[in-house]
């Protein structure tokens, strides 16, 4: 039976009245998920490998802002069709206000992104695994209940724990947003609405003035009760808000159509042809300023990719040898050992594969050092022929 606790002044708990979960595998069992790991293990190398190996080839957005060219209306007719970067003032119909907000508020927006949190029960759960003799193991696992503030409501119908807290339902109307104007545009050219504003968001900072009777805010939060503030209860919601203002200089980068400016598709510039698209706006002043933010995101997610890619295939080499492990287990601490030498040797194989793919994939999709690595090749295969007749020369001579 699950319980609410209301309004209690308690902020974590731990389920038990049903006791730990302990689940125990023998030997046979460890032994047949481990052969069955050894071939997830392969997969997780094989599509690790491959996902290296395209982060290095993907499109940079950033080359795609170098080769858009500046629009106005002097040569808005030559560039049809072709990668554009135009500045001006972002303009629409302000959208509408929500509840929270004061409708008189001395501000217009023409993208307003509301987002909803609540303090709820959220589950959290630990294991605990150890060997046993025999080669089986034993896992423990607990379950811990805290009130955090949240953007979603776990439903509590769901927690393992038989006497798990309940949260409240959530209110109608209750929901995150983002409401943009459907007739925007810039320097006189109309933009649809897949325009993306990323990077492009202000917090908005509340005050008195911007929120409506009967609230309360601190910092860049809304909340329905004072109490709240500093000791929330279960159930209790704060909100904040981002948002473009009407009226904000930018850049917007995408394709000429007509007079709209839409998405843009692009590839990438190296030998190896992937394929991507942007359409987006940039409160900034100068196209230096644009190639530089895609430049700063595109290296941060190659580095991202690069150390998932690595710890994906660390992980799957270690899968490979699931069975010599399980078999190990029969002796706990034989166990222990065969894994710290596992974990040294797969730290090596996977530190030295994705640096492999690494240099593999960027040496062909630059054409200039792919040709450079052949002219290497053709040059080695050159002088091993030439020695070779000259060995061969000098053997029929001696003879």
């Amino acid at each position: 039976m699950k319980f609410n606790l209301g309004k209690l002044p308690i902020n974590s708990i731990a389920g038990s009245s049903g006791g730990p979960n302990v689940k125990r595998v023998g030997f046979l069992q460890n032994l047949a998920h481990s052969i069955v790991g050894v071939f997830v293990g392969i997969l997780l190398i094989l599509g690790a490998s491959w996902l290296l190996f395209w982060n290095e080839v993907r499109p940079n957005a950033a080359d795609a802002a170098k080769a858009a060219t500046e629009l106005n209306a002097a040569n808005a007719s030559n560039l049809q069709n072709q990668a554009v970067w135009v500045r001006g003032t972002l303009t629409g119909t302000p959208v509408e206000l929500d509840q929270f907000l004061n409708e008189h508020i001395n501000r217009e927006f023409v993208v307003l992104s509301r987002t909803i949190e609540r303090y709820v029960w959220v589950e959290t759960e630990n294991k605990t695994k150890r060997d046993t003799v025999g080669g089986g193991t034993e896992t423990i696992t607990t379950y811990e209940y805290n009130l955090k503030w949240s953007d979603t409501t776990p439903n509590s119908s769901q927690f393992k724990d038989q006497d798990a807290p309940e949260n409240p339902d959530e209110k109608p109307g209750y929901t995150k947003f983002t409401r943009t104007a459907n007739d925007l545009s810039i320097a006189g050219y109309n933009l649809s609405g897949n325009l993306s504003f990323s990077s492009a968001f202000t917090p908005l900072e509340l005050r008195p003035a911007a929120i409506a009777d009967g609230l309360f805010f601190s910092g860049n939060y809304i909340y329905e009760e004072e109490r709240a503030m500093s000791r929330p209860a279960l159930g209790d919601y704060r909100i904040s808000y981002s948002y473009v203002e009407n009226n904000t200089n930018g850049i917007v980068l995408g394709r000429l159509s007509g007079d709209h400016v839409i998405r843009h598709d692009f590839q990438s510039t190296g030998a190896i042809k992937t394929s991507s698209s942007i359409y987006r706006f940039f409160n900034v002043q100068t196209i230096t300023e644009v190639i530089y933010t895609l430049e700063d995101e595109h290296r941060g997610l190659t580095w991202g990719l690069r150390f998932f890619g690595f710890f994906l295939i660390l992980v799957g080499f270690t899968m490979l040898f699931g069975p010599l492990q399980a078999i190990a287990g029969i002796l706990p601490f034989i166990k222990k050992i065969t894994g710290a030498i596992v974990a040294g040797v797969g730290l090596i194989f996977a530190l030295v594969l994705s640096f492999v793919i690494i240099v593999v994939a960027n040496i062909l999709n630059s054409v200039i050092a792919l040709l450079v690595i052949l002219a290497l090749v053709a040059a080695l295969i050159g002088f091993g022929i030439h020695r070779g007749k000259k060995k061969k020369a000098a053997a029929e001579i001696a003879a």
